[in-house]
């Protein structure tokens, strides 16, 4: 199981302020669920279900709101030209300080990686503009160098209604999201776009300078060509594919009016654009700050989507912790209880030490350690404790039985074994009966014959034992194999030549075979080669053996008749005193 994570302030046991971690875990899960957001709404509805945390919001506005009052009155002293440039560098400093925090809270509160990515880089590009346009008003002086800062303006103005868009398309997506190279292929029109800003005075088609000569960008020397309203048809067309991409990802229930918020806002930006591009002097008096103005509307819209769950964010955990069907708690280090939810009792403790605490009623109540504390559950184990007794029963009874199975199974594979050796063993001595009763009978005869009978009968002897012995084997083979590789079928016809040259015959063989032969053939080549020798035993003087894919040759000397041993399948004929013997391989005969 996977725990709350939970990072405990160091006045945690003052103010209660606790802030929640539950990345990656199944209880994040469920407390995500459905049901659960339909209860907390619920809840709200009704005014029973406080909202935890508002402080700690309420003080990050006050701040906020502070800090822009601030800036905004230093701005209205120096159109008086009250406190002089101080008051200028102090707006400006506020204003870094304002979104620079904001980029660094970005971190501790969105999810999603590629999300947190883009909103980091809108924060940089925001800090980019007030850097250029502190440089543009206050540092510097030539109007060369004023123009083109004024077009860098248009880099951020440009990207940051592109990473609207990656937010929008990143919604709904796992954490580990990444945008496709298609998607990435989008940044090609903004960068298109500035390029053609930043050559403005090559072509003019941006703005257009009255002089026709490029000067300072003040009111009434210049005006908007065609790619200006290119520059912001596209910063208008991404805010607003953004929003509706938003709105329709959001799981907001219709019900609450939260999610019209960032519409409001992103309404207001169009409608200031308009107004200042009009060139209403009560406008540019009060907000003619337009950098200032266009990263606050931005910061806006993106911190309302993320007040109202249109951006998941990694807020609000102590509301959807408290309303948790699950018994479960928090406690610091010393063990106190600090937050429990709405279904854990108040007898819940903390155990100490990563241990259990099982109580009599069958009720368990665990805890882990977290950043701050610990993450205290309680859950019913008595069910699991009863099933898992009667899974140890089970698997005792199981384990006799597959005792008794697997005894059975010995026993009947010991009898096959033994049934089918005793099979193997019937058939091959039929098989080999006759020549197993030549060889007794021919030892017998050694007992009472003379040296030179003896060796001959000694020679049949081992000319029937070997043909015994290679065709045992090729009987083995056989039923494992059809086909036979060259190499035991040479060692089949290599074993008969050596035993016919050992009793005195000179007998070589030829191989000219290409690839495997059928086991049957090569019994019948063994056989064939046994009833020859047997044939010509009294006296045989050579034998010559050739062996091919399609058939055998035999070249015998000796003085033997061997024309008894033709058949449909073997040809025999003398020539020139050689006995001529030849047999298709395969079944098939060729006529000699």
């Amino acid at each position: 199981m996977t725990f709350f994570a939970v990072r405990i302030t160091k006045h945690s046991e003052l103010d209660g302020d606790y802030r929640m971690l539950l990345r990656g875990s199944s209880l994040y899960a469920i407390l995500y669920t459905a049901r659960m957001r339909a209860v907390i709404y619920a809840e709200r509805k009704r005014g029973r279900y406080p909202l935890k945390g508002n402080t700690k919001h309420l003080s990050a506005v006050i701040f906020v709101f502070t800090v822009i009052a601030i800036a905004y009155a230093c701005r209205m002293l120096a159109k008086f030209d009250i406190g002089g440039p101080v008051v200028n560098h102090i707006r400006t400093a506020l204003y870094l300080l304002l979104f620079t925090l904001w980029g660094f809270s970005l971190d501790r509160r969105i999810i999603q990686r590629q999300t947190l990515h883009c909103l980091r880089l809108t924060a940089a590009l925001m800090l980019l503009w007030l850097i250029l346009r502190t440089l543009k008003y206050s540092v510097v002086t030539g109007p060369a160098a004023g123009r083109y800062i004024w077009y860098l303006y248009y880099l951020p103005m440009l990207f940051l209604p592109l990473l609207w868009v990656y937010v929008a398309l990143s919604m709904g997506k796992s954490e580990d999201y990444r945008l496709s190279r298609g998607t990435g292929m989008l940044s090609i029109i903004p960068a298109a776009l500035f390029l053609l800003v930043i050559t403005n005075d090559l072509h003019q088609q941006v703005f257009a300078f009255k002089s026709g000569v490029p000067g300072l960008p003040v009111s009434g020397t210049y005006s908007y060509r065609p790619l200006y309203f290119i520059c912001l048809g596209w910063m208008v067309g991404c805010m607003a594919f953004s929003l509706v991409c938003l709105f329709r990802k959001s799981r907001i229930p219709s019900g609450e009016g939260k999610r019209i918020t960032p519409f409001v806002l992103g309404c207001a930006m169009l409608l200031y654009s308009i107004l200042y591009l009009s060139g209403i002097p009560a406008v540019r008096w009060w907000f003619g700050d337009m950098n200032v103005m266009f990263c606050l509307l931005y910061a806006a819209i993106y911190e309302s989507c993320i007040r109202c769950r249109m951006i998941p964010s990694n807020t609000g955990y102590v509301e959807l912790f408290e309303a948790s069907t699950l018994a479960a708690c928090i406690a610091d280090r010393s063990g106190r209880i600090v937050l429990r939810s709405r279904a854990a009792g108040e007898d819940i403790i903390c155990p100490q030490d990563g241990q259990q605490i099982l109580r009599p009623d069958g009720m368990r109540i665990s805890s882990a350690p977290i950043s701050g504390g610990y993450a205290v559950w309680q859950d019913n184990v008595r069910p699991l404790t009863e099933l898992h007794a009667r899974l140890n029963e089970n698997r005792a009874e199981m384990e006799r039985n597959r005792k008794k199975l697997q005894d059975a199974y010995l026993v009947q594979r010991s009898l096959h074994e033994l049934t089918e050796k005793n099979r193997v063993y019937n058939e091959l001595e039929a098989k080999h009966s006759r020549q197993t009763a030549q060889m007794r009978q021919m030892l017998a005869r050694c007992e009472s014959a003379g040296p030179a009978e003896r060796r001959s009968l000694l020679k049949k002897v081992l000319l029937l034992g070997t043909y015994i012995k290679r065709s045992a084997n090729l009987y083995f083979l056989s039923s494992e194999y059809e086909r036979l590789p060259q190499q035991e079928v040479r060692l089949t016809i290599d074993e008969a030549v050596r035993v016919i040259t050992v009793c005195g015959t000179e007998c070589s063989v030829v191989y000219h075979t290409t690839g495997p032969m059928r086991a049957t053939e090569v019994a019948r080549l063994l056989d064939l080669l046994k009833v020859v020798t047997e044939a010509a035993m009294g006296g045989l003087y050579s034998l010559f053996i050739s062996v091919s894919d399609s058939e055998m040759d035999l070249s015998v000397e000796c003085a033997a008749p061997l024309s008894p041993l033709a058949s449909p399948e073997v040809t025999v004929r003398q020539e020139d005193g050689l006995w001529l013997i030849r047999t298709a391989i395969g079944g098939r005969d060729d006529d000699v």
